[in-house]
């Protein structure tokens, strides 16, 4: 882009103008050619002006003294979110729940256990 301009500055020189010459130039042209416009094309770009500039107005804008409550209701809301959500970071069980867990196994072994000294004995009476 440098190159471009460059090269632009460098036709602007070869012609004998500099930057602010060309532009002052360039300015005088637009409006004298503005200053030839008809009547007809003065009145349609005036009216597309005018409604363009309407319907920049005509959109809803939130208040300025507005902003700063709105942030700060956002930020409440974020807060419970984050203080009063379980925690979702974490999804392994809670201490207790593993002891329960183990010490639930640790009851089905012990309720069996008639079972296991049947088996017992029942192998050693067939290696008999």
């Amino acid at each position: 882009m440098n190159n471009n301009r460059d090269s632009n500055n460098s036709n602007l020189n070869d012609h004998g103008l500099s930057a602010h010459d060309f532009e002052n130039k360039m300015r005088d042209v637009l409006r004298s050619s503005e200053r030839k416009l008809d009547a007809n094309t003065t009145h349609r770009l005036a009216q597309a002006r005018s409604e363009a500039l309407k319907s920049v107005s005509t959109k809803w804008r939130m208040p300025r003294f507005l902003m700063p409550a709105t942030g700060m209701a956002l930020a409440s809301v974020i807060a419970l979110v984050l203080v009063l959500s379980p925690n979702l970071q974490n999804n392994q069980t809670s201490p207790l729940k593993q002891e329960e867990i183990l010490l639930s196994e640790g009851i089905d072994l012990y309720e069996d256990m008639d079972f296991y000294y049947w088996l017992a004995a029942e192998e050693s009476n067939l290696k008999g």
